[in-house]
């Protein structure tokens, strides 16, 4: 079993935590840690790996509120929607029990990883029948946690499989539920109350396999290096 103790700890032991004094590291990370669990809690499997996909919609809702622009971007269906970073809007990856239209999200399918990627190629829908998983609840670290020179925080959602069989997970997505922000479809100039956009997306170095009765627990860490 690949085990990983701590995100800090992983960075150190790969060198990887930046020196403030060099100009090229690289200053804001994520990584993402996948862990299966069988049903008496034992652990089945856990790595850690470079989340290396924050997608183009992360840097264009950066811009939209920073700047107070108006930027055209695709939600989950690829419709294109204009985003108003001038008005009030919320951005929500908290998703519940259940749901599995945001938030983490985990998927059988892959696609070639791109900027312009606005979904999951085949997304693994909630319940208990073949090649489903039960979601829960996403969770989020309390506050942010300082160690040295790095800012760093988590979010994380299990998935239970009981489905009576084997599903394969190859690949994850953060997706948010936007609401506000005076959002319009492009084509038809119509209002926009609310809307699902794709924020990451990653692929496992291998794909996860998860038996009956286990559970698969995915947690991001993001991080900054002052």
């Amino acid at each position: 079993m690949d085990v990983v103790p701590d995100y800090i700890s992983y960075l150190e032991d790969k060198g990887s935590l930046a020196n403030d004094v060099d100009p090229t590291s690289v200053q804001v990370r994520a990584y993402v840690t996948y862990e299966v669990r069988d049903k008496d809690g034992k652990v089945i499997l856990r790595r850690t790996e470079p989340s290396r996909s924050l997608v183009e919609n992360y840097a264009i809702f950066q811009l939209a509120m920073w700047g107070s622009q108006t930027i055209t971007t695709a939600d989950t269906s690829n419709v294109s929607i204009n985003i108003n970073g001038a008005s009030p809007g919320i951005i929500n990856i908290n998703a519940p029990a259940g749901n599995n239209t945001y938030g983490i999200v985990v998927g059988s399918g892959s696609n070639t990883v791109s900027p312009t990627l606005v979904s999951l190629a085949a997304p693994i829908t909630n319940g208990t029948g073949a090649g489903q998983l039960q979601y829960q609840a996403m969770s989020f670290s309390s506050g942010v946690t300082v160690s040295g020179n790095t800012t760093s925080f988590t979010l994380s959602r299990s998935f239970v499989n009981s489905s009576g069989g084997t599903v394969t997970v190859s690949e994850i997505g953060i997706i948010a539920y936007v609401s506000g922000f005076a959002m319009t479809n492009v084509s038809t100039n119509s209002s926009v109350s609310s809307d699902y956009f794709l924020l990451a997306y990653d692929v496992p170095s291998s794909a996860i396999t998860v038996q009956n009765g286990q559970t698969l627990q995915i947690t991001y860490t993001f991080s900054v290096t002052t």
